[in-house]
């Protein structure tokens, strides 16, 4: 991990030291517009008593663009560069399980999913920021989705985790992608009103009177031009012509402000895009599903350019000399208006293909990330088995030198773990830390773990409860409600793991585990593998009667020196300790014994 921190550490003063020298030359050339800018003035005023220095006025002021483009493009660099300083700080500090600086995923939690909630998937914390590395926002959703609907095939994950090997190993490529998308930030904003402009009428191409209209009215204004020059007697001609055509588009300004408002505000996301698809073009990719997303790149990077392009000249239309003399001589807007409805019907079929792509690499590259900063992390099998085995297993979210690994097997012959053990043990933390490598070896990713093996399998939660006010729901109605929904699962024919933490909180010492041993019967017939961790050591003796079925495992506390001490390792067997009444002395709740 100190070799992975001084790799990061080092890119980042790399990127610092390259910033500071296109400062240094952002610097000189703004010096030098400035002196360009000064020069032109003086030769304006000095050409009305010398002609001659009027000719020298237009190359100078070709000088000043060339210089005003030149810089435009330096600050560009500096922000990319500056991005990837601050990436390569971020990283770092994750490496230190700091990693509250990328985004949480806040907004994908839902209480309701069978399992996100439990897992802490989503949120400040969470499993989704300590993986996020999206540069855009429909990365960040692909990433949400994969977690909450993991893959549904073998083959999938297959290309998947060889796509996120071969990523882990290019990190130019995942550091550019995402300081890319940190240049446009316009993270919040989705696609679904780009997306209805793409499904919108046309309402200049296919119709013949504007494709015969943009063609006449250029050709008939050039033609009047030149009689002006000409014969300058011709001029009310040229005058009368700019009338008609401003005329003209006056009578489509609305439809016009309308597709550039919804269109303008794409425009720096698609640039982003570009810049995207661009990095995935140039890659040398191997993987199956890389090599897919670098052809669809090299499609797509040149027709979202073009988009671009064509929505910044229909924002020029803004600028009242150009809105005056584009739309009088050359029908402007109208113009362009036809190009964006032409590039809509040639390229609308595949766009969104286009944007999934950016997408689906850009959530790998998280992945991808999560193995290049956890090299002890490895793939899981995937096997046709209802079996779930791990070696060495730990939460990802829980750093390497506090970490705790676990071994067990659930389904080569019981399916139902019964664990047992004293408050703080790691009973919750062991479940959530099945569920969530289950999750991840299911997204195509690698898992904190030596190893993992596991089905295609669903999974099904009940560690953490909610009343709600608004639906009227008790705290134990609500878990109720959340046990019919797991029961629901492991009875609808799909194999299910389901992990059950310290159920039926809400009741009686003496309901409670008359419910818990009814309902762990119900799963002795079930299509599921269970984990269930309480605190009713009297649940134990389930193991007895459904021995083929049922085995008891339990996390053991030691009361040594006056002191709590876990071992938070995974035992075979029934607990046999308790701490509550020893952690509420300590705490000053209850006295200390004489």
């Amino acid at each position: 991990m100190s070799d992975l921190h001084h790799f990061y550490i080092d890119r980042k003063d790399e990127f610092e030291r390259q910033c500071l020298g296109l400062r240094m030359r952002a610097k000189w050339i703004s010096a030098g517009r400035i002196v360009v800018a000064l020069t032109i003035v003086a030769l304006v005023y000095l050409s009305f008593d010398l002609l001659a220095l009027s000719y020298f006025i237009l190359p100078i002021l070709l000088l000043f663009v060339f210089l005003v483009s030149w810089y435009t493009k330096i600050q560009e660099r500096i922000t990319y560069l500056s991005n990837l300083s601050q990436l390569n700080i971020l990283e770092a500090n994750a490496l230190d399980h700091e990693y509250s600086q990328f985004g949480d995923g806040a907004e994908y939690a839902d209480p309701s999913h069978s399992y996100s909630y439990d897992l802490d998937l989503f949120g400040k914390g969470s499993l989704f920021q300590y993986l996020n590395r999206c540069g855009t926002r429909v990365g960040a959703d692909a990433l949400a989705n994969r977690l909450l609907l993991p893959c549904a095939s073998e083959e999938a994950i297959r290309d998947r985790q060889q796509a996120v090997e071969e990523l882990s190993k290019n990190v130019e490529l995942r550091q550019a992608f995402w300081a890319h998308g940190q240049t446009h930030e316009k993270q919040n904003q989705n696609n679904a009103k780009f997306f209805a402009w793409l499904k919108g009428e046309d309402h200049t191409r296919g119709r013949a009177i504007y494709r015969v209209a943009l063609i006449v009215f250029p050709v008939i204004s050039l033609g009047t031009i030149g009689l002006v020059i000409y014969n300058f007697d011709f001029f009310p001609l040229l005058l009368l012509g700019m009338g008609v055509q401003l005329t003209i588009t006056s009578f489509h300004t609305k439809m016009v402000k309308q597709t550039e408002s919804t269109l303008t505000s794409y425009q720096k996301i698609f640039k982003k895009y570009s810049l995207l698809l661009n990095v995935m073009d140039k890659a040398d990719f191997t993987s199956t599903l890389l090599v897919a997303a670098r052809e669809n790149a090299r499609q797509a990077s040149k027709q979202i350019i073009r988009f671009s392009k064509l929505v910044n000249a229909l924002e020029s239309r803004n600028n009242a000399f150009a809105y005056a003399f584009g739309n009088g001589f050359y029908l402007y807007d109208l113009q362009y208006v036809y190009q964006l409805e032409k590039w809509r019907h040639e390229n609308s079929a595949v766009v969104s293909q286009w944007i999934d792509k950016i997408a689906e690499v850009d959530e790998l590259i998280s992945f991808a990330t999560f193995y290049f900063n956890n090299p002890n992390n490895s793939f899981p099998t995937i096997h046709a088995k209802q079996e779930v085995e791990a070696e060495v297993v730990g939460h990802p979210l829980i750093a390497g030198t506090e970490r705790v690994g676990n071994t067990f097997n659930l389904g080569r012959k019981e399916r139902i773990m019964l664990i047992t053990g004293a408050n703080m043990a790691g009973k919750s933390t062991f479940l959530r830390t099945v569920g969530v490598n289950l999750v991840l070896a299911l997204s195509g990713s690698s898992v904190c773990a030596r190893k993992f093996t596991c089905p295609i399998i669903g999974l099904a939660t009940s560690m953490r409860a909610t009343d709600s006010l608004v639906e009227h729901q008790s705290y134990f109605y609500a878990e109720l409600n959340r046990l019919k929904s797991v029961m629901e699962s492991a009875n609808s024919g799909r194999p299910h793991l389901v992990l059950l933490d310290e159920i039926l909180r809400g009741t009686n010492s003496n309901d409670k585990h008359d419910g818990s041993v009814g309902l762990v019967k119900q799963f002795v017939n079930a299509n599921a593998l269970v984990m269930l961790a309480s605190h009713d050591v009297e649940l134990g003796k389930l193991a007895q009667e459904y021995p083929d079925a049922i085995r008891n495992f339990c996390f053991e506390s030691e009361i040594k020196d006056d002191t709590l001490r876990f071992d938070f390792t995974l035992h075979e067997g029934v607990a046999k300790k308790a701490n509550a009444t020893f952690l509420m002395r300590q705490m000053g709740i209850l006295p200390k014994e004489n």
